[in-house]
């Protein structure tokens, strides 16, 4: 990540790195992707036998099973069970997928814009994008923000699911040292892989109704960007990475209907602390609630949001008017076939900071809303 205080043309010209990759490795990887195609449907039977047998040998199991050891009474099925396989059958790949971290939730993340319909069918793993938009602050002096997160993600067992967000991020500041009008406006853009995330997800119950997601951020975003080469460093909102780890513990509940699905949770989250210029994002903790509603292969949704931080924000040193509680709306539609699913969601947050005085001293109020976001997602289960 580079930043640079020069014309918008130069900036994207110092960002285009050209890499030229010898031929010998692109024929290393054609011939691995030729080989992954031609071993792939050994695998997909292994994988299918073994999922028919393991789910036959349950059946079995349940018809073996008399009421009270009465060997006249009914089979003692599970009738929840059977209306949910009645519901979503043909519909879902995965019914544990259902109200998964989406691919935006990161370690700092307070629930965000969260998939709650259907999933896609199959496959060896799962991938999700997720680009996502806001614009910080008021005009003349707005940051644009471009999230494009990718969720890598798959089963290792019924239990068990491992995943990785890939994050890249942009950022476009408008004149942020205030030069207009006495100077021409400077424009700074800043953009960049930001800080991975390692997930963890053990499923709990007798349908993995529960589940536990273990976030590991790791600090490979840059996080001392600088106006200039050798000048001051942009303010904390405007780096694309924190420089320290970070960690989450997220805690999610499905609870499906035959009209649709509820899915609440929480979460906690160390944000990384203080970093190397003594810039600090503080702890919080998070509730959420999710309802989504069944019409065909469309799920509309509705979310909300409620998040508390421990402290207020410094950006080196300097204290931040972030907020120490906020209260997040979402509204969401998805569209999902078996091979593909779509997401288009908006969040407009509602803030309390504490903070009743400006920066001249002027009275202001504590509460206020947040940089509203947009967001796209794409669901997709290559091999």
């Amino acid at each position: 990540m580079i930043v640079f205080a020069r014309n918008l043309a130069t900036i994207r010209s110092d960002l285009v790195c050209r890499v030229m990759r010898p031929r010998v490795g692109f024929s290393i990887l054609f011939a691995f992707a030729l080989g992954a195609i031609a071993v792939y449907p050994s695998i997909a039977r292994w994988r299918e036998r073994a999922s028919l047998a393991e789910h036959a040998a349950e059946i079995a199991s349940l018809s073996s099973m008399p009421d009270d050891g009465d060997p006249d009474a009914p089979l003692a099925f599970d009738s929840g069970l059977l209306v949910r396989v009645e519901t979503l059958e043909g519909l879902l790949a995965s019914w544990q997928t259902i109200g998964g971290c989406g691919a935006g939730a990161g370690a700092a993340s307070s629930g965000g814009l969260k998939w709650i319909g259907r999933n896609v069918r199959g496959g060896l793993f799962n991938v999700q994008e997720q680009a996502s938009y806001s614009n910080i602050g008021t005009a003349p002096y707005s940051e644009h923000n471009l999230f494009v997160n990718t969720l890598i993600n798959a089963d290792v067992t019924e239990k068990w699911n491992l995943g990785l967000v890939l994050p890249f991020v942009y950022k476009y500041l408008d004149d942020p040292l205030h030069l207009a009008p006495d100077a021409p406006a400077v424009n700074y853009s800043n953009g960049g892989l930001g800080d991975v995330s390692l997930m963890v997800t053990r499923r709990l119950g007798r349908i993995n109704a529960t589940s536990v997601t273990g976030i590991v951020g790791l600090p490979t975003g840059k996080s001392d960007a600088t106006y200039t080469p050798g000048g001051s460093y942009l303010n904390q909102s405007a780096q694309v990475g924190f420089g320290k780890p970070s960690g989450a513990l997220v805690l999610d509940h499905t609870m499906d209907e035959v009209w649709g699905v509820m899915v609440v949770g929480g979460l906690a989250a160390w944000r990384g602390g203080q970093n190397q210029l003594d810039s600090y994002r503080a702890p919080m903790a998070g509730l959420y609630g999710y309802t989504g509603y069944f019409l065909g292969p469309f799920v509309p949704s509705l979310g909300l949001t409620l998040a508390g931080f421990k402290e207020h924000d410094r950006d080196r040193n300097v204290e931040q008017s972030t907020p120490l509680a906020s209260v997040a709306g979402q509204a969401a539609i998805e569209w999902s076939s078996d091979w593909i699913a779509l997401m288009i969601a908006a969040s407009l947050p509602y803030k309390y900071d504490g903070v009743r005085a400006d920066a001249s001293g002027l009275p202001r109020s504590p509460w206020g809303f947040m940089p509203w976001t947009v967001a796209l997602g794409i669901s997709m289960a290559p091999f």
